[in-house]
């Protein structure tokens, strides 16, 4: 007997991600050069939002000249990133990144810059955008995703354990005022 949903409604296969079957008018893709403008708005929003969330601060990515944010926005010809992000029509509602750092020996794609506006959270947005990153992770031939999750911030950590992310024993410290550590977390991807 297969688990009906706590809202009463019976599981049907849906092509969509799983992550996306409930948020209706998001769509989520890879970010392309003209995206600039809500990829700079959706940016400085998880600045200002998460400040102690990432190493960026809000007045250096507020100074970025526009060619800065084109450049970011635009899919690097050697394919060794790949930058995604949920949209509301024109508006950029999250965002995460991938970035291949494999080595010899060691396959594996850091997540970077992973957010979600608060009015949109626990709607799975967060596990879609992941989801894309971590396939295209697996077409890179990576073996692992990582990321890096900031001491003290414990509802990401839960939503990246929840994902299948383990904490490692690694630890860094961000020099950018007000210095603080995070912890990375690893994810084995299957195949």
């Amino acid at each position: 007997m297969g688990r009906t949903p706590h809202w009463g409604l019976a599981l049907v296969r849906d092509p969509r991600p799983r992550s996306l079957r409930r948020v209706e008018g998001i769509t989520v893709r890879p970010i392309v050069a003209a995206d600039w403008r809500a990829i700079r708005a959706v940016r400085l929003e998880m600045l200002q939002d998460a400040p102690l969330a990432f190493i960026t601060t809000y007045d250096e990515a507020a100074g970025y000249a526009d060619e800065v944010w084109i450049r970011r926005c635009t899919p690097d010809t050697d394919g060794r990133s790949a930058s995604y992000a949920a949209f509301e029509g024109e508006r950029a509602i999250g965002m995460a990144v991938g970035l291949d750092k494999s080595r010899p020996g060691r396959r594996v794609v850091a997540i970077v810059s992973v957010y979600v506006s608060p009015g949109f959270r626990r709607r799975g947005i967060a596990g879609s955008l992941m989801g894309q990153v971590e396939r295209w992770a697996a077409t890179r031939g990576a073996r692992r995703t990582s990321l890096w999750v900031v001491d003290g911030n414990e509802a990401a950590a839960r939503f990246y354990e929840g994902r299948g992310y383990r904490r490692t024993l690694d630890r860094q410290k961000i020099r950018t005022p007000p210095v603080r550590w995070e912890a990375r977390m690893e994810k084995r991807l299957s195949g």
